[in-house]
């Protein structure tokens, strides 16, 4: 099984430095998470027997923290993002599974909520309000020394220009120390603040040319910073990034000019288009959760999940496969449902390939059928 990406890690270790006297049931979920820590980052702790009465209250508190969460209708309104009804069975699943002594799967299971949690907050709208802001209050970045893990609390509380100031100040960091491999991870949160978030090509262009000529890059960094500027330089001209995508023609226009030529090119996996695929899905996004009901709603779905798939493998938070199962779950009659399944069960593949082989979970195995047999209902 593929290791869990650095994001993930550092994503639960700031979670961890929330006050527990958190005041809603989404700070109380999170905070549960970060009680998880140690045993989501080292696989041998969540398998180690003497952990698991630990485990299994934490999982316990997350569940009963999503069983009472206030922002279901929310979720109903945003077909963007996963329903509330599926995180709570991807936690009922990992508990179930925890308990029947298989937890490769229910590791798995843990660290899909995690990024689906952080990856829906980042694909609202950046002026929408969300309850998990009310942990901001709870923050001490005393207790987070490490600039970086302190950028990512913020960017889960959508405190996007404290996030900036943490991310750029684990840059400086790390370039007094000479330790050029801890900038990038650094670069890549900014990147996707100014772009997925924010929707600013321009401030992100100003940043790379501030940077690019630092002693230290690999020539294979510069020649990303050379793609990005590029392609941010393309999307800085692009009238929707000005002016949000509002009606099904303006979506179905973007579609065919900025999308799907994207996903024709070869080299997506080696980060050249980042900039495309976060700028993609925040649009789309955003697009749909203002438009829950637009006849576009599975391709825009579809759209979202492929960009998300590619930009997770760079590192980036996404649900991508997460999304393209909803598409299916949701739009079985739709033509594009064939397509997502497909991508979903690439993902699949994919997640569960190592040195050994392909070794999907039987539950995996379960679940890829039943949304088989959804598009044979179709036929």
């Amino acid at each position: 099984m593929k290791k869990a990406p650095v994001l993930l890690i550092s994503l639960t270790i700031s979670v961890i430095a929330l006050a527990s006297s958190t005041i809603t049931p989404m700070n109380k979920a999170f905070n549960s998470l970060g009680e998880l820590l140690p045993y989501l980052t080292d696989e041998s702790k969540f398998k180690d027997k003497k952990n698991e009465e630990t485990i299994l209250q934490h999982i316990k508190e997350i569940d009963q923290a999503f069983k009472v969460a206030k922002h279901g209708e929310l979720l109903k309104k945003d077909i963007f993002a996963p329903s509330l009804a599926l995180i709570r069975d991807n936690i009922s699943n990992s508990r179930e599974a925890f308990l029947n002594g298989k937890k490769d799967y229910a590791h798995w299971r843990m660290k899909e909520i995690t990024n689906q949690c952080l990856d829906c907050h980042t694909r609202l709208p950046s002026t929408h309000p969300s309850s998990f802001q009310e942990g901001f209050q709870f923050i001490d970045s005393k207790k987070i020394p490490d600039a970086f893990n302190l950028g990512i609390t913020y960017l889960i509380v959508r405190q996007y220009p404290e996030a900036k100031t943490a991310f750029t100040r684990k840059i400086d960091e790390s370039f007094l120390k000479s330790d050029i491999k801890e900038v990038m991870p650094s670069l890549k949160q900014l990147l996707m603040i100014h772009t997925k978030i924010m929707k600013e090509p321009e401030q992100m262009l100003t940043l790379i040319t501030h940077y690019e000529t630092k002693k230290g890059f690999t020539q294979a960094d510069r020649e990303l910073f050379k793609s990005w500027k590029e392609r941010l330089a393309v999307w800085k001209e692009n009238p929707a990034t000005k002016n949000p995508l509002d009606t099904e023609s303006e979506t179905s226009e973007f579609v065919v000019k900025s999308v799907k030529p994207l996903f024709s090119k070869d080299d997506l996996y080696l980060g050249k288009f980042d900039v495309d695929l976060l700028m993609v899905s925040g649009l789309l996004s955003n697009y749909l959760f203002e438009n829950p009901e637009s006849k576009l709603a599975p391709e825009v779905l579809y759209w979202i999940g492929l960009s998300e798939k590619y930009l997770r493998r760079e590192e980036f938070f996404g649900t991508g496969d997460l999304l393209l199962k909803e598409c299916v779950r949701r739009y079985s009659l739709s033509p594009v449902a064939k397509k997502c399944y497909q991508e979903y069960k690439d993902s699949m593949e994919f997640e569960f390939t190592g040195s050994r082989g392909t070794q999907i979970p039987v539950e995996v195995k379960k679940e890829l059928e039943e949304l088989e047999k959804l598009l044979n209902k179709r036929k």
